[in-house]
């Protein structure tokens, strides 16, 4: 009679078991090896970053322009508060800016939604801007913030106009993402208003979230798609300083400019994923 040797199950997946553990505790130490890597390059980036902070402060001071605002304050016209958003932004809008309204502007010329001064920081120093730049805004603490850095001619508006100035007081006006954080049915009101305070044949240049914005994002639901399509417009409830979005469609926005402000041009996406439009007050 010959003998068989019959393998036993428990050794077997005992064995199998150990292989396991043995990969396991390999992949542990590939991990932590890696864990650690990712730390020792995030300690290098985060050196880095705060060197290159340092010469931008550095720089920007040099060209006699605002200090750096605190995070807080960069919330507040923005949901990334990184310093590099800020600037970059800033020069983005500051640029428009000189080209609609050109380095002399020929009189003063009001910041709408001014923050902390992302646009002001690069506009400081170009042409005739220091003693032609007019800010407002809803920020009281931005605001403080702009006065305690010695900039004159910053003001806070309120929520609904009027604002704060007599009629035809400013050769110019712009707005960076202001009226995409105004509920549509007060847009109106708001061009009305825009009107009133420039002086004859002026300029605004203005800013919303309309069809390029709708398709950019992805936190609108359903519902508020459905009454952007029904009725030209929506509004977005979203938390935060100011983080309510207004998108309206074109045919919205033309009808609610008064008659006294004609449209010079409509840029669909013109600045980012918002339309832009400049409009001239009648003659």
């Amino acid at each position: 009679m010959a003998w068989f040797h019959r393998p036993d199950p428990g050794r077997a997946e005992a064995a199998a078991l150990r292989r396991k553990l043995a990969r396991l505790d390999e992949l542990r130490k590939q991990q932590k090896g890696e864990t650690k890597r990712l730390a020792q390059t995030a300690e290098i980036q985060d050196r880095e970053i705060a060197a290159l902070e340092q010469v931008v402060g550095r720089l920007l001071a040099e060209r006699g322009a605002l200090p750096l605002p605190p995070p807080e304050l960069r919330e507040n016209v923005g949901r990334n508060v990184g310093l590099g958003n800020f600037l970059s932004q800033g020069l983005g809008s500051a640029r428009r800016v000189l080209e609609v309204f050109g380095y002399d502007p020929g009189g003063p010329v009001l910041d709408w939604g001014c923050g902390s001064g992302r646009t002001l920081t690069w506009l400081r120093g170009a042409g005739s801007w220091n003693r032609n730049y007019r800010g407002c805004d809803v920020d009281e603490a931005a605001i403080a913030w702009l006065r305690r850095n010695g900039v004159a001619g910053v003001e806070v508006c309120a929520d609904l106009p009027p604002l704060p100035y007599p009629d035809a007081a400013f050769r110019g006006l712009f707005a960076f993402s202001v009226l995409t954080h105004i509920p549509p049915p007060d847009h109106a009101a708001w061009h009305a208003e825009i009107a009133r305070v420039l002086k004859p044949g002026a300029r605004a240049y203005l800013t919303v979230h309309s069809d390029a914005s709708m398709g950019a994002t992805r936190s609108l639901s359903d519902e508020e798609r459905g009454r952007y399509a029904a009725q030209g417009w929506c509004w977005s409830e979203r938390p935060g300083h100011y983080k309510h979005a207004a998108l309206v469609r074109r045919d919205f926005t033309l009808a609610a400019l008064p008659p006294t402000l004609e449209l010079e041009r409509y840029e669909p996406a013109g600045y980012h994923t918002m339309d832009a439009l400049v409009v001239r007050k009648a003659p």
